[in-house]
């Protein structure tokens, strides 16, 4: 967590804090949040903008503003990728399966993958709590310039991990804390070999069909199901439409879909410890990594997901999307907006980040998120 992060990093943070339901307490309208949206879309100059916000399961506001496409409005029942929020459910599903008997967080990956550096020594745990030691493979210059000449490339998940491991690891496992795709590429890729089934089934199964997500898939290809919210970006140097890049870079870090009305049900689910023990609850959210990097008591990472300030937070950034997810136990609140770029917008601005402070500054003003995340 650093004060400058690159564009694709922004799929890293997510935030939870496992605790028991509590008794609703008192917010603003919601409804009363309408006009400060509507003046954010303009002065950012986005594209489109959607906003979720829910307390328990009452929907307290869901509006869309802007186009999908030039005539086209954008509206709240479109899909759009996800980017970070799937490596949240993917350290979920660990859980799950942990609940299950079928993985131990102890676990030493080289039981399935012993080919990777100190595969003996790194552990489930240090996968999803990001202190692995292992060399984030976005941060490779020559792959990063690879994306961006060609952004409709395959990529597969043993190339990426080949990226991270031509790359000295950068501490000793346990001893350091470092955001990197690979942990969750690698860990994708334990869960398959220790399952014997793909990710997709395994997340259908276990977290999207209990929670009645029909709108959220795990794709392995550049589909998007109708409808679809487009998106668009700058970062090449020109204005153009990224809806169908190929998010097989991300592989099992960000390759999900969804569309608002799911992703308000998932960030409750996370925020509650839903579907998981009350084990499993603690361990999301367990403070292993405070000390650790830029790690502290109110902004750190738990197991794929970012604790920050009591919220529950993820704020992914990529392919010209950018998605704010994050729920408030303490509140059962959640408060989902997505975003997208109009031609003068700044591609390393996180627009629905910043949508997403100033809606809190109206609903939970002693609930901020730190500075520190952009």
């Amino acid at each position: 967590m650093s004060d400058r992060w690159t564009r694709r990093q922004w799929l890293a943070t997510a935030g939870a804090l496992a605790c028991s339901p509590a008794a609703f307490a008192a917010l603003p309208a919601a409804k009363d949040l309408t006009p400060l949206l509507e003046a954010e879309f303009k002065k950012n100059g986005l594209q489109a903008l959607l906003c979720g916000i829910w307390q328990g399961e009452e929907n307290l506001l869901s509006l869309a503003l802007g186009q999908t496409m030039t005539g086209v409005p954008a509206t709240v029942d479109m899909h759009f990728r996800t980017g970070g929020v799937t490596l949240s459910s993917v350290s979920y599903l660990m859980l799950q399966l942990v609940d299950q008997g079928v993985l131990k967080l102890d676990d030493p990956i080289g039981k399935w993958m012993p080919e990777l550096k100190k595969s003996d020594q790194v552990t489930l745990r240090m996968l999803g709590n990001c202190t692995a030691g292992y060399f984030d493979y976005e941060e490779s210059e020559k792959f990063e310039q690879d994306c961006m000449n060609d952004p409709f490339r395959q990529w597969s998940a043993q190339e990426l991990i080949a990226v991270s491991m031509a790359e000295p690891m950068l501490y000793e496992p346990g001893n350091g804390w470092n955001y990197s795709h690979t942990n969750f590429v690698i860990l994708g890729e334990a869960i398959q070999k220790a399952t014997g089934r793909p990710l997709g089934e395994l997340l259908d199964k276990n977290l999207l069909k209990p929670l009645g997500l029909q709108g959220t898939k795990y794709i392995t290809t550049p589909e998007i199901p109708s409808p679809v919210l487009h998106a668009f970006t700058a970062e090449r140097g020109v204005y153009e439409d990224a809806t169908y890049w190929n998010p097989s870079w991300t592989s099992h870090s960000g390759q999900m879909i969804s569309k608002l009305g799911d992703l308000g049900v998932l960030a409750q689910a996370i925020g509650s410890g839903k579907l998981l023990s009350k084990a499993g609850r603690k361990e999301l959210t367990a403070p292993n990594a405070v000390g650790l990097g830029a790690n502290t008591e109110k902004l750190y990472y738990g197991l794929g997901i970012v604790c920050a300030n009591g919220w529950l937070f993820q704020n992914p950034k990529f392919n010209g999307y950018n998605l704010a997810f994050g729920c408030l136990p303490e509140k059962q609140l959640s408060v989902v907006i997505s975003s997208t770029m109009g031609p003068k917008s700044d591609p390393d601005v996180a627009y629905a980040t910043v949508v997403f402070k100033e809606v809190l500054k109206a609903l939970t003003p002693n609930h901020l998120l730190p500075d520190v995340l952009k």
